[in-house]
């Protein structure tokens, strides 16, 4: 079941990147906006390793969890000491990437939002000269 998540969640972020990368390419975006993708995508993949390899958050007293948003290690409080319960090792590497993936594409939506808006403005026609 944990790889089939794995698997959803990598081609839906790699298709939000790739929808980008194809909108930005169709509207012969301007420079800016090229170097706004560049600069989150960076970015994205920057926090994405960071949420895949160094983060652990807390559910309760007695548990936590390794990498975000797809875990890959579990930690359980027994006798006053921490014990890891990692996921088999393909799947792991897996949700690394597919967390790397993701962060990515959500760092850009920022940019897909602006670029769906001005898609929108600029396909409005203007009216034809009609009386009030």
């Amino acid at each position: 079941m944990g790889i089939l998540i794995v698997i959803v969640l990598l081609a839906l972020s790699g298709w939000t990147l790739f929808a980008l990368f194809q909108s930005l390419r169709r509207q012969h975006a301007k420079s800016g906006s090229w170097v706004a993708f560049g600069i989150l995508l960076a970015c994205g993949v920057a926090l994405g390793i960071w949420c895949a390899f160094y983060s652990e958050y807390c559910v309760g007293t007695r548990y936590r969890i390794g990498s975000f948003p797809i875990p890959v290690v579990f930690y359980h409080l027994e006798d006053g000491e921490w014990v890891d319960f990692p996921v088999p090792k393909v799947q792991a590497w897996s949700a690394a990437f597919t967390n790397v993936v993701t962060i990515a594409a959500l760092a850009t939506l920022p940019l897909r939002l602006v670029s769906w808006l001005q898609h929108m403005h600029g396909s409005r026609e203007p009216e034809s000269g009609r009386a009030a």
